[in-house]
């Protein structure tokens, strides 16, 4: 009855995409990989090299610059946030993942008394190719919020003050869904929205901003 009433007032659920709506290592080995592919190519280096460059230039900027991520660490190399996920749009999402139609099911019934969005560090074009892998109907989905409509990514507050600007309704009456402690869900529950942590076996430490925990995103179901 408790998780019941701490969720009774939202109205919007914003999900984040990997390791929340699916998850697969080799899809998320290719995005580095890719991204050291455009680095080895204008450098005309090998690339192990250019792998090894980025991965330094990442250690180097922890302390300098507020969010450490590759389309960050690429900008030292004079590539913009565009050249970056134009080498991430060459993965095809198809070749990596599979319908999920008991996912889609979920997302259907929660459609039907909520507003649903979703939140991503990846441009718009490459989640919907996702979402559409997956087989889950971008209908149910009525706000995207992505990094190529926003100028700051997560874990920056911007993109979940976009996202509850989107809903029109109040923080507390939107609630966030993904896996990531720091990146997701703190940064969500200081805007004032509701939380909901997808990890099995989390850590005290990660229960901190989390209002719930779910092991799987369909459980998301047994705690509204």
């Amino acid at each position: 009855m408790e998780t019941e009433n701490k969720f009774a007032s939202v109205k919007a659920i914003f999900f984040d995409a990997s390791d929340t709506l699916y998850t697969n290592k080799r899809m998320e080995d290719a995005y580095p990989h890719h991204a050291a592919g455009l680095l080895a190519k204008t450098r005309n280096i090998p690339h192990g090299e250019a792998e090894q460059l980025l991965k330094e230039t990442m250690e180097q900027l922890k302390g300098k610059v507020k969010h450490v991520s590759r389309v960050r660490a690429m900008a030292e190399f004079g590539f913009s946030k565009d050249d970056v996920h134009r080498a991430y749009a060459r993965i095809k999402p198809h070749e990596f993942l599979e319908e999920d139609k008991e996912l889609d099911a979920v997302m259907a019934k929660l459609a039907k008394k909520y507003t649903l969005g979703i939140i991503s560090n990846t441009y718009e074009s490459h989640l919907v190719d996702i979402m559409d892998a997956l087989g889950v109907a971008q209908e149910w989905f009525h706000h995207l919020v992505t990094a190529d409509k926003v100028k700051e990514i997560k874990p920056d507050p911007e993109p979940f003050l976009k996202a509850v600007e989107l809903s029109c309704y109040a923080p507390e009456e939107c609630l966030f869904v993904a896996d990531s402690p720091t990146k997701d869900i703190r940064p969500a529950k200081e805007v004032g929205m509701k939380t909901v942590l997808v990890k099995e076996n989390p850590t005290e430490q990660d229960r901190v901003y989390a209002d719930a925990v779910i092991s799987g995103v369909k459980d998301i179901i047994t705690v509204l």
